[in-house]
């Protein structure tokens, strides 16, 4: 698949996974309609009520559907794999640093056990895209390669030769997982340097998946939602039809 297949492949996973569909689905001029997911935690912490306002699930929900609208939508990709795979990888880790953070208000300094393992466990994808984020911001010594070749994982038009080197998930979790692993001064004026880029369809796929199960680890815990609710939700924000109509018979 050339890298127009695979956006288009990418934006039906994303759009099937954030957003209710009409049958014909597999159509890539039906839009969308309704609201996406994260408006589950919206409801929640607003608890129904439409004079309400949270902004936690506003705020991921302007995010899918301006990566829904500007990315997949109004972006049509070229023949550059760095360039698609720096960008996208950028907006995906939008996600991540805001579940990360959810997670650090809810669990200070890591002290519940319970909510540090539920983390690990169950958002690997989330972390994998951390990492490679990390390395496109920080590149340490990827600055001093001559001309890098980048693949997809799994093309089998890039065998590397002997002397070659690889960049790949394992590299970066060694190398780019934190300020306290080996600097990879092997990268420094070596030109035989291929980036193995993530199987993009594979990686949308877990990060929907992994996004979802985010939204409903908030919407059915009831303490973490009270929890949030109090730094998120705004009271009488809005004017309800009730209110108004007590307002017009005041005034009567």
């Amino acid at each position: 698949m050339n890298l127009i297949e695979i956006h288009k492949e990418c934006h039906k996973i994303f759009r099937k996974a954030f957003f209710e569909f009409p049958e014909d689905e597999e159509n890539d001029d039906v839009k969308y309609f309704g609201p996406s997911n994260a408006c589950k935690i919206y409801d929640k912490l607003t608890e129904g009520d439409d004079s309400r306002q949270d902004c936690i699930g506003e705020n991921f929900n302007q995010l899918i559907n301006k990566i829904n609208d500007e990315w997949f939508e109004n972006y049509s990709p070229g023949g550059n794999l760095d360039y698609y795979f720096f960008n996208y990888y950028l907006l995906l880790y939008l996600f991540v640093e805001r579940v990360d953070l959810i997670f650090e208000v809810i669990n200070k300094d890591g002290k519940s056990k319970l909510f540090s393992d539920y983390q690990f466990h169950n958002f690997k994808e989330l972390r994998k895209i951390n990492k490679w984020a990390n390395f496109i911001k920080h590149p340490k010594e990827f600055l001093f390669t001559h001309w890098a070749n980048y693949y997809i994982k799994g093309d089998e038009e890039y065998p590397l030769a002997e002397g070659d080197l690889k960049i790949d998930t394992d590299f970066i979790f060694k190398h780019y997982f934190s300020e306290t692993k080996p600097r990879p001064v092997i990268l420094e004026n070596n030109d035989k340097v291929f980036v193995e880029v993530p199987d993009f369809i594979k990686t949308t796929k877990e990060f929907c998946k992994e996004i979802n199960i985010f939204f409903d680890f908030i919407c059915c815990n009831q303490i973490v939602a009270d929890f949030l609710k109090k730094k998120s939700t705004i009271q009488n924000y809005y004017e309800t039809d009730d209110e108004s109509e007590n307002i017009n018979e005041d005034k009567i």
